[in-house]
């Protein structure tokens, strides 16, 4: 299943406790699913429910179709907004893209205002507060919508010599 290459990629960064916005596959995954506190509203509103859920800490966010993100990706996001306490954006090709990024849950009420206003736009979040940009490979956000998708890049990821098996955190060196 498509997401559970995302969810063992969090894992496998250490992020604790790995939930799911809204959606029933929370228990196929073996997480807890968060009731979307405006569904169908968009991304944005997705991520006020992570934020107010979460309280305190950090939200480290990702959309559940992207195959190849590993842990490599996502601990230079988690590092750089512990280290700024600001949200860590990752950045490829030198656009950000806020749906791959570590949040400050300090940020919620913010970011709840922004969706009580009609704001639906993940880029939109980044008006809020200062971020950090993390410059992540192309391959991070590219997404499989269908099992040929999927298939594809990870036949591809494979042809690349990138080993797809499940991330080990002992024996993890960046690309």
């Amino acid at each position: 299943m498509l997401g559970r290459r995302v969810v063992d990629a969090m894992r496998a960064a250490n992020v604790d406790p790995v939930v799911a916005i809204g959606g029933t596959a929370g228990p196929r995954l073996g997480v807890v699913t968060v009731p979307d506190m405006r569904p169908g509203q968009g991304p944005l509103a997705a991520l006020a429910t992570a934020l107010r859920w979460a309280k305190n800490g950090y939200v480290m966010v990702t959309p559940c179709d992207l195959p190849l993100l590993s842990a490599n990706h996502l601990r230079p996001l988690i590092e750089a907004a512990v280290e700024a306490d600001q949200p860590a954006v990752a950045v490829i090709d030198g656009r950000p893209q806020p749906s791959v990024a570590c949040w400050p849950a300090s940020l919620g009420s913010a970011v709840v205002a922004m969706v009580k206003q009609g704001e639906s736009r993940w880029r939109a979040a980044l008006d809020i507060s200062p971020w950090v940009a993390v410059a992540l490979p192309a391959d991070t956000v590219r997404d499989a919508d269908t099992q040929e998708e999927l298939a594809q890049l990870l036949q591809a990821e494979g042809e690349c010599g990138v080993d797809d098996s499940p991330v080990d955190d002992s024996t993890i060196s960046p690309r």
